[in-house]
């Protein structure tokens, strides 16, 4: 009785098979795995967040250097200040790179101390023949770590500075504060956004108001040990991209300055040029204290910016010549459009009289404003001095 029942068995399971083997054959094959998106750094997110505010600024130069010694190298003219190494200005030696600045002045002076554990900002001020007690800048707090290479534009209230943190695209950023003259301390410090800072390590950024030009330093696209000092020209109040016709990719290029060549179109490189190679030609000759002459009274005659006693007479002085500059340009125009009068015809006569007589009175108008200017500066100079 039980050879049947194996027979029945037999059967059955050979039925089986190839139902089995086809529903093998018709198993879809499973799908790869999508390979998981990349995340999103926070310094990557701070990026894209600046990439709307990014400055419209003109590069006209860039030099790669040595890391070790970059100060060196950033070409300021005495007139905007004096930049040197923590052991060229104490004689002291330090562990690791610390910079200092003194102000056009000499009575002021921000340092970088410390050694491998970490720096911090410190402040002097000169008094008569001494300098004062040291002021470490405490009221940055620990957001912004190892704090360096500070820079105080001629307006003695800017601050710029380099340092890392959670406030920090990536290493080094450069920060921003302001002085509060009343409670005697600086506002909480600003990241100065692109392009003037990048995922890399950027160190410094130095003005020279006189010369309309600046330097930043940064090791970005650099190997290791070198920096490179990009000569900009600076704008002020700042200028960005909301109003231009840039897509989001056109304006990373110029937040990484990916090209200087393409950031000409913002300006006149030329004549940038022309005024850097002139600052250069003047620290070359050792002429930078005789750049031009103001009299003050029968007895003082001023040869350089540092010379004047106060940032607002320095600052009236700059605005001085810019008046005077632009006085020389509208002198030359208006003898442009009078070697034309003389060979137009009638109609074209009648419109430039129009133009010739405006310019004059626009001409007139600023010799006025000159000499209101000069006898500003004269009279708080001789205040001062007396």
């Amino acid at each position: 009785m039980r050879k049947p029942c194996l027979l029945i068995f037999a059967l059955v399971s050979m039925l089986c098979l190839p139902i089995a083997a086809q529903n093998r054959n018709n198993r879809q094959p499973a799908k790869p795995q999508q390979p998981a998106a990349p995340v999103e750094t926070p310094a990557q997110r701070m990026f894209k967040s600046m990439l709307s505010s990014t400055a419209k600024i003109m590069f006209i130069d860039s030099v790669v250097v040595d890391k070790a010694d970059f100060i060196k190298h950033v070409p300021l003219n005495k007139e905007s200040g004096t930049l040197s190494t923590y052991e060229e200005h104490f004689k002291k030696p330090a562990q690791v790179p610390l910079a200092v600045f003194t102000n056009e002045f000499g009575d002021r002076c921000y340092y970088s101390e410390g050694d491998t554990l970490g720096t911090r900002l410190y402040s002097i001020d000169r008094l008569g023949e001494k300098w004062s007690k040291p002021r470490q800048l405490t009221e940055f707090g620990n957001d912004y770590r190892n704090p360096n290479y500070p820079f105080l534009m001629s307006d003695g209230i800017t601050l710029f500075f380099s340092a890392k943190g959670e406030h920090s695209l990536g290493g080094y950023d450069i920060f921003m504060t302001l002085f509060d003259a009343d409670n005697g301390t600086f506002y909480k410090p600003e990241n100065y956004g692109l392009p003037f800072n990048s995922t890399a390590n950027d160190y410094m950024v130095a003005f020279d108001e006189l010369d309309e030009l600046g330097w930043l330093v940064t090791d970005r696209n650099q190997p290791a040990g070198k920096v490179c000092i990009y000569t900009f020209v600076p704008t002020f109040p700042r200028a960005s991209f909301d109003q231009d016709d840039y897509s989001d990719a056109q304006i990373e290029r110029f937040a990484r300055i990916r090209s200087i060549q393409e950031t000409w179109r913002f300006g006149d490189r030329p004549q940038a040029l022309a005024r850097y190679q002139g600052m250069l030609q003047r620290s070359e000759d050792g002429n930078a204290q005789r750049a031009f002459s103001f009299v003050i009274n029968d007895d003082v005659v001023y040869h350089s910016v540092r010379d004047f006693k106060s940032p607002t007479t320095r600052e009236l002085f700059k605005s001085l010549q810019e008046l005077n500059s632009s006085i020389a340009e509208d002198e030359q125009t208006i003898e442009m459009q009078r070697d034309r009068y003389y060979n137009a015809n009638a109609r074209t006569q009648k419109m430039l009289n129009s133009e010739i007589l405006n310019l004059e009175k626009q001409i007139e108008d600023k010799r006025r404003d000159a000499r209101q200017i000069e006898k500003e500066i004269r009279r708080t100079e001789n205040l001062l001095l007396d």
